[in-house]
């Protein structure tokens, strides 16, 4: 008669919480495969696979003592890894930046450069219209969640959509803004990167 996963399973997750190392090792060699394949495949990288991998299993050790309430391993796993991996990349698209540094750019420079002011308006409607230029259902959750600041949890409640929705459509707003500054924004990447931080 073959052993009863289920029950293994369970007994594995109890085990975990009461702090068995090598139970959670079990675990980890189990999963490895799923949660460094779906690393890999979002961020196509492997050396940051492994580590969005190694802190996955990281904050699920550091928090061993919920594993009991855990109804499908598979799924809580999945999900943790993709949720991590999502926040990875929203943050990695843009860096936030001072924007205290841009208002002393344009103060110092103004009279050596009488043209900073029309180029930062230029920038900031590119910006602008980089937002606009995004799907419509992207678009409104990125303004939600960027300028409402709106949690994905109310993002979801609000258009219907779940959490995981909600951190694609902001990966996907970002990547896309990105793709279009590349094209528009002419030939100033310092006064961008500082405009940026305006936005993000």
């Amino acid at each position: 008669m073959p052993p009863n996963r289920t029950y293994d399973e369970r007994a594995l997750l109890l085990q975990i919480a009461e702090g068995d190392a090598m139970s959670f090792g079990i675990l980890t060699k189990h999963h490895w495969p799923q949660v460094y394949g779906t690393a890999l495949r979002l961020t196509k990288s492997p050396e940051q696979a492994k580590d969005l991998a190694q802190e996955m299993f990281m904050k699920l050790w550091n928090s061993r003592h919920r594993l009991p309430e855990v109804e499908n391993i598979n799924t809580y796993i999945y999900v943790a890894a993709r949720n991590l991996v999502m926040d990875f990349m929203e943050k990695k698209v843009f860096h936030p930046s001072n924007i205290q540094n841009l208002t002393d750019y344009l103060t110092d420079n103004s009279a050596e450069h009488p043209l900073t002011s029309l180029e930062f308006k230029e920038l900031e409607q590119t910006v602008s219209a980089a937002i606009q230029a995004l799907p419509e259902k992207t678009r409104r959750v990125f303004e939600l969640h960027r300028f409402a600041g709106k949690s994905h949890k109310e993002i979801a409640a609000l258009l219907d959509i779940s959490e995981v929705s909600s951190k694609t459509y902001i990966v996907r707003a970002l990547r896309d803004i990105r793709v279009y500054l590349s094209k528009h924004a002419g030939d100033n990447p310092l006064l961008l990167v500082f405009l940026l931080g305006k936005f993000f």
